[in-house]
């Protein structure tokens, strides 16, 4: 257990996690609120893309598009909605929140743009001029920024407990955060925390640390309150093992200020290469970065993929990952985490 006499290490003037309001840049965006503002500054007479929306959102990779086209499928609609000037790249018309896409075909034929037989539209002139507060950048933008404060430092005191954090969702958007703390290196289970808590945010490629940072965040500064704060943290995610340098593992440990440990299952970016031509060890590494270490149970089981989150080395990392696993493909502090997750949501 954390002692109270562990004093907590000042956070610098310059850290993102110590300026008030640091949060609000992605707990207060409404994604919905904006489509809709965008979608009335359509044209009648004029069509949009799925695509175009995105990057009026401030999405320049579109990964938002497939996100639009199911949120305007099924939206709070009324009479004066014009969602229906918004069409697939392609020019095809796409689903329609009536269910009819003959319907949408309709709508748009009695504004006067022509639909062909076929049930397309002429896609070569889209309304593109949005005004928006670019959410989808802001956030990116305050990710980049968290990156910035990242630093990889070797622990300084012996690690006497771990824990691990990891959220699931229902389908009407309640997430669930599980904690688990336990003693290092015997593993044993020493406390549990769980919330739930509205997330409004979708899920949305790229994006996913906007959906499950906030109750994470909840989570652990709850656990900082009761000091049952592990000296670190495992995030069921990556940390700079990630296109931008700044996983969920990475965030979570800059806002905290505290050493995460990122254990992906999958790998997301970079190329595996051994680090040296007869050594077992193989690296993640994105041209001459090293971002990423692949670590197994055992030589039977499925690897994951250790970064370092924040405040911690890669070694230190991949050290104390392995030092974690017990029965399962991933380290223990994940697996009981993932697993009282869902027991919550159920």
């Amino acid at each position: 257990m954390p002692s109270p006499d562990d004093k907590k290490e000042p956070r610098s003037p310059e850290d993102v996690s110590s300026r008030p309001g640091v949060l609000a840049e992605f707990l207060d965006v409404d994604l919905a609120a904006e489509v809709q503002r965008m979608l009335l500054q359509i044209p009648r007479g004029r069509i949009t893309t799925y695509g175009a929306l995105s990057r009026g959102l401030g999405d320049d990779k579109t990964r938002s598009a497939r996100w639009l086209g199911d949120y305007l499928h099924h939206h709070p609609h009324t009479g004066e909605c014009p969602c229906h000037r918004v069409v697939r790249v392609g020019g095809e018309i796409g689903l329609h929140v009536s269910g009819s896409p003959q319907q949408k075909a309709a709508l748009l034929k009695q504004e006067g743009v022509i639909v062909s037989s076929q049930g397309k539209v002429d896609v070569t002139h889209p309304f593109t001029r949005f005004i928006s507060t670019r959410p989808l950048q802001r956030l990116r933008d305050f990710q980049l920024e968290l990156r910035k404060q990242f630093r990889s430092v070797p622990l300084k005191k012996k690690v006497r407990t771990v824990a691990g954090v990891d959220v699931a969702y229902r389908g009407d958007g309640t997430a669930y955060a599980a904690y688990v703390l336990l003693d290092f290196p015997n593993l044993s289970v020493v406390h549990e925390l769980s919330l739930s808590m509205p997330v409004s945010f979708p899920y949305i490629p790229g994006y996913l640390t906007f959906r499950e940072l906030p109750p994470m965040l909840a989570i652990c500064e709850q656990a900082r309150e009761q000091q049952l704060l592990g000296d670190v943290l495992f995030c069921d995610g990556n940390g700079q093992l990630h296109p931008w340098r700044a996983g969920i593992a990475t965030c979570l440990g800059v806002l905290l200020n505290h050493p995460t440990i990122g254990i992906g299952k999958s790998l997301l970016c970079g190329t595996i290469r051994k680090s040296e031509p007869d050594s077992s060890l193989e690296l993640v590494c994105d041209g001459e970065d090293v971002i990423g270490e692949v670590i197994s149970a055992s030589p039977s089981s499925r690897p994951v993929y250790v970064s370092a989150g924040n405040r911690i080395t890669l070694e230190d990392a991949s050290r104390l990952a392995r030092q974690s696993f017990s029965r399962h493909r991933i380290p223990e502090p994940i697996f009981l985490a993932d697993r009282n997750s869902k027991r919550l949501k159920k």
